[in-house]
């Protein structure tokens, strides 16, 4: 094996004034050679040009080669390989170039060149098939009717510019894996473009355009590869692929049809068990069981497979595969049986991306007690916040009551999300996968996303503004010329919708993705943008959790007095009204939090049917808390929606016991006691009651919230 030898030359009559370099490649033998644009003159006087005529002709890096002449390859009766790389400026090759006869080549490689249109080979003379056909890289846009014909282990159209295949495009031609990855323009393929090819075993459409996938032609392929195919919304019926054993595809609900061929196709699958059971009845008037043999491959298709094996490696040769037939007069040339056919089990074929709960290939919702939990929680968060939007919009307005208006308007879009979730598992009951990716990609699943990020966001922060201005209004209750002004808080609000509608337009435009999954959450972490899109979420839902439960314990280390009598009794209400609300922001936003944190840190604590759990019951479980906590318990909320109800002749008489609020007066406690005022305000949310004592010594002073029977902690937190 001679060694790697390179040379340059300026001879421009020959290399068209763009020198290059001639090589021996270690591995084949190889020998390389610049072809000009007319027959080849010889080497300079220092190569030995017998040496570089035997195996192989490499032309590389020629960036003004334009064309190459006909009658290069005459009499090269051993070349094996024709290697022409980067050549830019190469836009066609004749179709008398490869009229000549070649009986040793293996390999034809064209690749990175300025190639439109691929070359003719019906002419192309050789001995036995060849090993590979490559012409990747090109700009070739289109395959017209019968335009490739030849016979080849190996034929790569990888990343050209390929827009369209026409019919028949490889009629008469022997080859046993195509590849046409990498064409982003590729959309037309038609349904006969591979009528005609023959032994194909493997066929690679990843990263195309098609929209639709042919399957005459592809009836006896081994391995499928449809891999980052967004455009394919639709599968076909897996009985026409009769030996499939490998499916690689961008959705796994396409795997579902391997698992659920029945429900996928249910025409075709009649039409197969009626099938088999003429065929089990005619084996059973004959006498005959059917039985599981393996397949025995025919002369040619070990040579195929060998072949395979040692361009591929061993995990891409041809195995055994298991069939069912009837066990008698088989012949085995490819496999057939006189009594009975091939039966394909599709249950067994290795497809992925594998389903899994938040991509289930049955139920969007898994199973009939979560398909419950979220109709529950769906109604009762549309019931509840429509009644607090209901009521605040007829009550007079306040700083509360425009803030609870706030958190309320946000839950009720969570609501609206867990309704259209609830609405596609209802209509996809037992064949979820059969609309999944009609589904997540279409505008409902995007509008359902757009629903929840918005409102979680909105939510949280509405949250943090309520928790904020309750704490500054009791710890600070002295002051009451310092309130939060309504003016201000609607221009808080108004930033917190901005971040909120950012945060939900986002995956829109391609941060992340709502349709990952099928709960359509952001989910989808593919790039370094996405990871941080992701973590400032969690981030600021753990910031806000922090900030609440902070004020919260101010506001009780303010209220709890000096622990003497009724004053005592009100701060235990109060602690405890207190806790329940951090518990259920607790439960609502830690366990998200955490177990993202520890999903985008490389390390899941729960696995994905857990984590589905978690995301549908306790992520929306605010939106329906909220309101029963901050407003439909709260004494202030039934005052107001009494006088609503009064202004309509309902319920007059207890709405009376609402009117007309007392006027401040100054009471005593008795000699040596204090005064202290007393103001009822019934006409603000919330705190209903208020009252502020000035007690000996003048420096001491104390802020005390009045508990009402039965009145929720919201009315004033």
């Amino acid at each position: 094996m001679a060694e790697d030898e390179e040379y340059t030359s300026n001879d421009t009559n020959i290399f068209e004034r763009d020198p290059g370099y001639i090589r021996n490649d270690s591995h084949d033998s190889e020998v390389t050679r610049f072809i000009g644009h007319w027959p080849i003159a010889p080497p300079p006087d220092f190569m030995d040009w017998g040496a570089f005529s035997e195996n192989s002709k490499t032309l590389s890096n020629v960036r003004h080669l334009r064309t190459i002449e006909e009658g290069v390859f005459e009499g090269l009766l051993n070349l094996r390989t024709i290697y022409i790389y980067q050549a830019p400026a190469l836009l066609t090759i004749p179709a008398t170039v490869f009229r000549v006869e070649l009986p040793n080549l293996k390999i034809l490689r064209i690749v990175h060149t300025g190639l439109q249109a691929a070359p003719l080979l019906d002419d192309l003379q050789t001995s036995d098939i060849m090993h590979m056909v490559d012409l990747d890289n090109n700009k070739i846009k289109r395959i017209g009717r019968r335009w490739i014909k030849l016979k080849a282990e190996q034929m790569l159209l990888n990343y050209n510019a390929l827009e369209a295949v026409e019919a028949e495009a490889f009629w008469g031609s022997h080859i046993a894996t195509l590849s046409l990855k990498g064409n982003r323009a590729l959309s037309h393929l038609d349904m006969d473009a591979f009528v005609g090819l023959n032994h194909l075993r493997r066929i690679d459409l990843s990263e195309t355009a098609v929209t639709q996938l042919p399957t005459r032609g592809l009836e006896g392929i081994d391995e499928l590869r449809l891999q980052d195919t967004s455009s394919l919304k639709v599968f076909p019926s897996v009985y026409n692929f009769e030996n499939i054993r490998v499916a690689l595809l961008t959705y796994p609900y396409h795997c579902c049809a391997f698992q659920f061929p029945g429900t996928h196709d249910p025409a075709a699958h009649h039409r197969h068990e009626i099938f088999m059971q003429e065929m089990k009845q005619r084996c059973s008037d004959e006498g005959l069981e059917a039985v599981s043999v393996p397949s025995t491959p025919s002369d040619r298709e070990r040579r195929w497979a060998g072949n395979w094996s040692s361009s591929a490696g061993a995990e891409d040769s041809l195995g055994d595969v298991p069939v069912s037939l009837c066990g008698s007069a088989v012949t085995v040339s490819p496999v057939r049986a006189e009594c009975g056919r091939l039966s394909q089990n599709y249950r067994q074929v290795e497809c992925r991306p594998r389903p899994d709960a938040f991509s289930p290939c049955e139920d969007l919702m898994g199973g009939w007690a979560l398909r419950g939990a979220v109709w529950l929680v769906a109604l009762a968060a549309l019931a509840g916040n429509l009644a607090v939007l209901l009521v605040l919009g007829c009550a007079r307005r306040s700083v509360p009551g425009f803030l609870m208006a706030q958190l309320a308007a946000a839950d009720l879009c969570m609501g609206l999300y867990l309704l259209l979730l609830a609405a596609q598992d209802a209509r996809s009951v037992g064949r979820y996968f059969t609309t999944a990716v009609a589904w997540q990609t279409g505008a409902g699943c995007q509008a359902a996303g757009v629903l929840t990020v918005f409102a979680s966001e909105l939510s949280v922060f509405t949250l943090t503004v309520i928790t904020c201005e309750r704490w500054y209004t009791i710890t600070y209750a002295i002051h009451l010329n310092r309130r939060l002004k309504l003016r201000t808080a609607a221009k808080i609000m108004a930033a917190g919708w901005c971040y909120a509608v950012c945060m939900a337009v986002l995956p829109l435009l391609g941060v992340s993705s709502y349709s990952k999954t099928s709960l359509c959450l952001p989910l989808e972490s593919r790039t370094a943008v996405d990871s941080a899109y992701l973590l400032s979420l969690l981030t600021f839902s753990v910031l806000a959790f922090c900030a609440v439960s902070a004020c919260y314990a101010r506001m009780y280390c303010v209220v709890r007095g000096d622990g003497q009598g009724a004053v005592a009794r009100s701060d235990a209400t109060v602690a405890k009204r207190m806790a329940l609300l951090v518990f259920t922001d607790f439960a609502c936003w830690a366990p998200i939090a955490f177990f993202g944190l520890t999903a985008l840190a490389g390390q899941p604590l729960i696995d994905v049917p857990r984590t589905k759990v978690l995301l549908v019951c306790f992520y929306p479980l605010n939106a329906c808390a909220n309101p029963v906590l901050y407003a439909l318990l709260s004494r202030q909320y039934r005052r107001d929606l009494l006088l609503l109800l009064s202004r309509h002749g309902l319920c007059a008489q207890r709405a009376a016991r609402y009117k007309g609020a007392a006027a401040p007066t100054l009471t005593s406690d008795g000699p040596g006691k204090g005064l202290y005022v007393q103001h009822h305000r019934h006409n603000q949310h919330y705190p209903n009651h208020l009252r502020l004592e000035l007690r000996s010594p003048p420096n001491r002073r104390s802020t005390s919230v009045d508990q009402q029977a039965g009145e929720s902690a919201s009315s004033y937190l």
